[in-house]
């Protein structure tokens, strides 16, 4: 990934435990971006995670980004976050509810 790929990353912005990168979908597929930054959020190398196609579907996912002329909003879990990603580029990550235990 390149400088010009990610536009920004703010790791723990406004939430303690949230991450979040915002991406220029035009130089990156959706799917890459998510992958990268969970590995960048987890430590870890993007080959170690899991498939993301066990969470979402990755083609699915790039094409409603890339085909929609309206705002579009995706949330699913992959590797223990709670992820949102929306068509301006934004990626939030927050650890899943069954990470964060009772109450929080």
């Amino acid at each position: 990934m390149t400088d010009s790929d990610r536009v920004a990353y703010e790791p723990g912005a406004e939430i303690v435990g949230q991450y979040r990168a915002t991406y220029n979908w035009t130089s990156m597929e959706p799917s890459t971006g998510i992958i990268e930054t969970v590995a960048d959020a987890a430590n870890r190398e993007s080959l170690g995670l899991s498939p993301l196609y066990d969470s979402i579907d990755p083609d699915a996912l790039d094409s409603l980004f890339r085909l929609s002329d309206e705002a579009v909003s995706v949330s699913f879990t992959y590797e223990g976050f709670e992820i949102t990603a929306d068509s301006d580029g934004e990626v939030v990550l927050r650890p899943s509810s069954a990470d964060r235990g009772p109450g929080l």
